[in-house]
């Protein structure tokens, strides 16, 4: 089964608490953080969990949630196989 891989920074929290809730009983949605906070974060240590998590295989998808979207997505563009 295809693994959908969430994560935030702690600006994206609310969305993607938002997303799971909606989604997970229709999707294999996996959680990698940020866990019930608002504290600041580094947003690229989620961004680069949930890149290594999408590279293992092919059939995996990622969304990555941050407050302006643009953090999350020169994070994750670092990764060779990963355009954001």
């Amino acid at each position: 089964m295809k693994k959908i891989y969430i994560a935030s920074d702690h600006a994206g929290y609310n969305l993607k608490e938002v997303v799971i809730k909606k989604f997970s009983k229709k999707l294999n949605l996996q959680d990698l953080g940020v866990y019930k906070s608002k504290k600041s974060v580094n947003y690229s240590d989620f961004a680069h969990k949930l890149c290594r998590k999408v590279i293992k295989k092919k059939s995996n998808i990622g969304i990555l949630i941050c407050g302006s979207g643009m953090g999350m997505t020169m994070a994750a563009n670092k990764h060779k196989k990963i355009r954001a």
